[in-house]
């Protein structure tokens, strides 16, 4: 199997939003650290995102790949933005957005797992959609699941938190 430059781009960037974004996740959140690793998950992210954008190989058209691509774009600029100009509730928007950032990272890496397992027997474009969205939909509900349980850390919300105080959501 061969990959182009695209693709190799694609792949690369992708293997190191996992393991930025989970080393984010995992660690103590607000310290230096956890801001420079964080801003190597956006960069990352975004660079996956427009190497997706590029890809059209599988169906030859815009597709929902690529509308995921772009609503991860969202996720990661919005949840960069919340801490850079620290409006209201800032952290929780913080908190939602790059979890929902990660969250949706994995479920793309584990429909894409799941679409090249042999035993599925996915050999046509419409069942590989179907592994997908089901591995997707699945993982949206631990997604839901777990940024409950990590949100428990996360300092009130109507509090406004000043530039320099490190937040650690557990």
């Amino acid at each position: 199997m061969s990959y182009s430059t695209t693709g190799w781009i694609h792949i690369v960037s992708a293997l190191a939003a996992l393991a930025l974004g989970g080393f984010v996740v995992l660690s103590r959140k607000g310290t230096p650290v956890h801001r420079l690793v964080g801003l190597g998950y956006v960069f990352s992210s975004l660079l996956l995102d427009a190497s997706a954008l590029s890809l059209y190989e599988m169906t030859g058209h815009f597709g929902p790949f690529h509308v995921g691509a772009i609503f991860n774009m969202v996720c990661v600029l919005t949840g960069l933005s919340a801490p850079i100009l620290r409006n209201g509730d800032w952290l929780k928007w913080h908190f939602r957005w790059m979890g929902w950032s990660y969250f949706g990272l994995l479920a793309a890496a584990f429909a894409e797992a799941a679409v090249r397992i042999p035993a599925l027997e996915v050999h046509t474009a419409a069942r590989g959609f179907a592994v997908a969205i089901a591995v997707t939909l699945g993982f949206s509900l631990f997604g839901r699941f777990f940024m409950r349980r990590l949100g428990r850390g996360v300092p009130a919300y109507g509090r406004r938190q000043s530039r320099n105080s490190a937040t650690p959501f557990g």
